[in-house]
């Protein structure tokens, strides 16, 4: 396959989607704590089988799941997705593979079932977004095109306490300079400091909406759009809260590696 034809194929799996593919909720009515915009996993799948045809592509997934405790003290299931997506054609039985990204996903529910389900669709939104299909969500550009105009956007939500306020204070990030423009995707945090947020996060106690919404208000993104070194003043101010200065190299591991 030639340099130009893949170009084509880039361009048509990451043409924009129509309004109906887009897929919003509001944190207020979810309970979640944050509003969400994304695109629909049945859309994504039939964008790559346009583009691809059917078999051109397939995806080999890893799913672990553990049962926890929310701070609420119920139980739940937490699910991690490790995938690969691949992109090829068949040939003489064997599926030739011209070009491959990795993602990994999480999802926590009360049903192992939704949490194993939840985990494996946000892995495969992320890797088909390394080929263009579906970009848009991440690089924050799908309320320019689609959001009417005269949906009016909600203000952000409080930070709520930790579950534990008597034993614990709840993480600050006073010494941390807000910054609130969207971090330019070529600096966008890795995935080992996006695993440390939320490690760290757990340590003190909250919830992910919870933590999510403490970072959008700091720096005006969520999680996954901080830059490298929005992510590092987190992680800093957050590790500093958690081990009082001491070594938090433990809360560096992924989510799911806890020993």
């Amino acid at each position: 396959m030639t340099h130009d034809e893949k170009k084509k194929i880039y361009a048509a799996l990451a043409a924009p989607f129509p309004e109906n593919a887009i897929q919003r909720t509001e944190g207020r009515i979810t309970g979640r704590g944050f509003d969400t915009t994304g695109i629909g996993y049945q859309f994504i799948c039939n964008r790559l089988n346009e583009v691809l045809g059917v078999g051109g592509w397939r995806a080999h997934r890893t799913v672990t799941v553990k049962e926890i405790t929310t701070a609420k003290g119920r139980p739940a299931f937490e699910a991690i997705c490790d995938l690969t997506l691949e992109l090829g054609s068949w040939e003489n039985g064997e599926f030739v593979v011209f070009a491959e990204s990795l993602a990994d996903g999480g999802h926590t529910s009360m049903s192992e079932a939704d949490a194993r389900k939840g985990a494996f669709t946000n892995a495969l939104k992320k890797a088909a977004a390394m080929f263009g299909c579906g970009r848009q969500a991440y690089e924050g550009t799908l309320d320019d095109d689609n959001v009417p105009q005269e949906v009016p956007a909600d203000p952000p939500a409080p930070l709520p306490p930790p579950p534990h306020p008597a034993v614990r204070p709840a993480p600050t990030m006073a010494s941390v300079t807000p910054q609130r423009s969207p971090a330019p995707q070529r600096s966008r945090l890795t995935s080992k400091q996006l695993s440390a947020i939320w490690a760290i996060g757990r340590k003190l106690g909250y919830e992910q909406q919870a933590l999510r919404q403490h970072i959008k208000t700091t720096f005006g993104v969520q999680p996954e759009f901080l830059s490298r070194e929005q992510a590092s003043q987190a992680i800093g101010a957050l590790s500093a809260q958690a081990g009082n200065g001491h070594d938090t190299s433990g809360e560096l591991r992924e989510p799911g590696m806890e020993g």
